[in-house]
């Protein structure tokens, strides 16, 4: 039992790093809570929810893909050399194929004008409710741009923590 504790805090670990290491990674979680926030207006069977949610931790797993592969690249050289360029750019390939996935899986669920009426109609019924949506945008912006810059390790790069260690 407790290897399997372990193995949990190193997963959550790996996920935590890539939030505070890769902008990219906090601007799909945040799209993420749009997107669940506002499936709310839709009329989404179980089956559509499910694949909601598997298609967006698809594209967060993509990106934790992607960022274990850059740091493990940056770890093993700080020069440049062109088949670690290839190996980044064919990891983040990657990442574009599930999000333009993912987005196609977005427009079939989303693109629905009723539900795009009853959403203009809510907020209009409710204009009060324009401010915490307009509010919780600008929180987002602020969590994707400068979350990382709380923490003070963050600065400490890749190849610096490398040296270190050999």
């Amino acid at each position: 039992m407790k290897k399997q504790l372990k193995s949990f805090k190193v997963s959550a670990e790996g996920i935590l790093y890539t939030f505070l290491n890769e902008g990219h990674m906090r601007f799909h979680l945040v799209a993420a809570v749009y997107v669940l926030v506002f499936a709310n207006f839709y009329n989404m069977t179980k089956t559509k929810w499910a694949l909601l949610v598997t298609v967006i931790f698809l594209v967060m797993a993509a990106e934790a893909f992607n960022t274990a592969i850059e740091t493990l690249c940056d770890y093993c050289t700080k020069e440049y050399h062109p088949m670690i360029k290839s190996v980044k750019d064919a990891a983040s390939g990657a990442v574009l194929l599930v999000s333009i996935g993912a987005a196609a899986v977005g427009i079939i669920l989303f693109w629905d004008i009723e539900a795009f009426k009853r959403i203009i109609f809510y907020f209009a019924d409710n204009p009060l409710l324009i401010i915490p949506l307009a509010l919780s945008v600008v929180v987002s912006l602020l969590f994707i741009c400068f979350f990382p810059r709380l923490f003070k390790n963050k600065n400490l790069d890749i190849a610096q923590k490398r040296d270190k260690i050999s």
